[in-house]
């Protein structure tokens, strides 16, 4: 069984990010979908609300596992007999960072690869930054969250009294 790790903040998930899930499982037989726990970022949105807004997407089942680290992703990957780094990328300005850590990872276990995906073009303009700038700002337009992501995404900021217009 092909198994690759698609790691990050996602903070919110993004359709993007939805993007580079659904390239992964079309080629690998599960994926783990590992939300970054960084002591030194505060998020928008805590960790468990991050993975329920995953949850929310999540049509693949047991091939897609949701979960949760603090540490280093290619620990993660060792420890979970993972080979490959799944990483995705809007335009050609992320390249040098993600190559970076690419040959940084590679550094750190050379047995570990990483493979790029490419967002769909029709999300390039889409980040979690600017997702969450337009939600501190009360807005979230259609189609830069999934579905699922925007119900869960609203009900938390009803919650806390942060409503969505």
């Amino acid at each position: 069984m092909s198994t690759a790790v698609f790691a990050g903040s996602f903070d919110p998930p993004t359709a993007g990010h939805l993007d580079v899930i659904e390239g992964a499982l079309g080629i690998f037989d599960m994926l783990y979908v590992v939300v970054a726990m960084n002591p030194e970022k505060d998020g928008m949105f805590t960790v468990e609300e991050r993975v329920a807004m995953l949850k929310a997407v999540n049509t693949y089942g047991d091939r897609m596992k949701i979960v949760t680290w603090k540490g280093l992703v290619t620990d993660f990957a060792r420890e979970h007999n993972c080979s490959v780094l799944v990483r995705g990328i809007r335009n050609a300005a992320e390249l040098p960072y993600e190559s970076t850590m690419a040959y940084m990872n590679r550094r750190l276990d050379p047995s570990i690869k990483t493979v790029f995906f490419l967002y769909d073009a029709k999300h390039v303009d889409i980040s979690s930054s600017l997702v969450r700038d337009l939600v501190s700002h009360g807005r979230l337009p259609d189609g830069i969250v999934p579905d699922g992501v925007a119900a869960v995404l609203k009900d938390i900021l009803h919650a806390r009294g942060q409503p969505l217009s």
